[in-house]
Parts: C-alpha cells; structure tokens; sequence
C-alpha cells in the first residue's frame, strides 16, 4: 500500500474530513471518534509520515507545539487535569497519537456524567461506541 493510499485510508477511519478541530502544515489535530475520556482527539502527520524517523526538526517543534494545544483545549474546556498521549501506530501505519484527557473526578456535560474509568492508571484503549450527536458536541466545544 502506498503512503497516499495509507494515509487516505487513516482520515476516512479517524473521519479527518469531519473531525479536524485544528491543522497546520505538518500536523492535524481531530476528535477521537471513540471517546475513551471526555474530550478524545487525536493528533496526526498532515502529510501521512510512518515512522518517527522521518519527522523533520520543524516537524517536531509544530508536535510540541500541537500537544500543548490540546492539552490546553481538554484543560480549559473541560477541567482535565493533564493529558496522556500515546503512540501506537499498530493497525493504522501514520504517525499519530491517542490524546486522553484525564479526570481524576466525575464530569457532566450537556447533561452526561462522564467517569474516567481508568484514574490514575494508564488508560486501558478498548471499543467505545461514540454517537455522532457527541461527536458534533465535542467539534463546537473544541474548535478554536
């Protein structure tokens, strides 16, 4: 499979067209289509790289930089406390990390009480069904 193809692949299975809170040259930031904890995005190589070798210093800095966007995103939207950020890259191959904001208290919003199950130990990734009312929530709440 090419880089195009893989990287097509990944925005229709992260619905980048649809999610995509915030992008620049190198990176785009989107919301999880499954939310494991309130305020899930995902942050990704704009250009489809696979392999952290392949990331540019300028690549690197714009990461540090987009990391820190989301932290403050989950921090100031919804009361996070910080943020874990995981690089699997097990079944989709472009460079991308699993942003977790995590709580160490219930939190309501729009009328739904969310409990980050898995505090204050490492987030267990499992299936999450995630409905699209949510989702367009969570776009208008995270957008800048």
């Amino acid at each position: 499979m090419t880089q195009e193809n893989m990287l097509t692949a990944f925005r229709e299975t992260f619905q980048l067209d649809g999610l995509t809170i915030l992008q620049n040259e190198h990176w785009v930031l989107s919301v999880r289509p499954e939310q494991l904890t309130l305020g899930s995005m995902v942050l990704s190589s704009a250009k489809g790289k696979t392999e952290l070798s392949q990331l540019t210093a300028e690549e690197g800095a714009e990461l540090a930089q987009m990391l820190g966007k989301a932290e403050t995103l989950a921090k100031k939207k919804f009361g996070a406390i910080r943020i874990n950020a995981v690089c699997l890259m097990m079944k989709d191959p472009i460079v991308h990390f699993h942003i977790f904001p995590r709580y160490d208290r219930n939190v309501e919003v729009d009328g739904i009480i969310w409990r980050d199950e898995d505090y204050p130990s490492p987030p267990v990734i499992r299936k999450i069904d995630t409905d699209i009312e949510l989702l367009d929530y969570l776009m208008s709440k995270l957008r800048l």
